[in-house]
């Protein structure tokens, strides 16, 4: 791995770079993410009634930015054919 630190996510994004080849390290997170994100959305759901509606629209918007990028990596990964 490259010890530099990693430019801002829009670098990335403007120049539609991907990781194609995952380590062991880029799993073990991705991983933990994607299952952690299935929590969270729930805990967020349950308490929708409660939380303050920007809470709630911000954090929403969130998880759903994250479950896309995840997404991204795991149809990368598989061959783009998802899990």
């Amino acid at each position: 791995m490259i010890d530099d630190e990693p430019k801002p996510a829009t670098y990335y994004d403007e120049r539609e770079i991907w990781t194609p080849d995952p380590t062991a390290a880029d799993m073990q997170v991705y991983e933990t993410f994607a299952s952690t994100v299935v929590e969270l959305v729930q805990v967020l759901d349950d308490n929708k009634p409660m939380l303050s509606r920007d809470v709630y629209a911000r954090f929403s918007a969130s998880l759903l930015h994250l479950s896309r990028v995840l997404g991204e990596y795991e149809d990368g990964w598989n061959g783009g054919h998802g899990a």
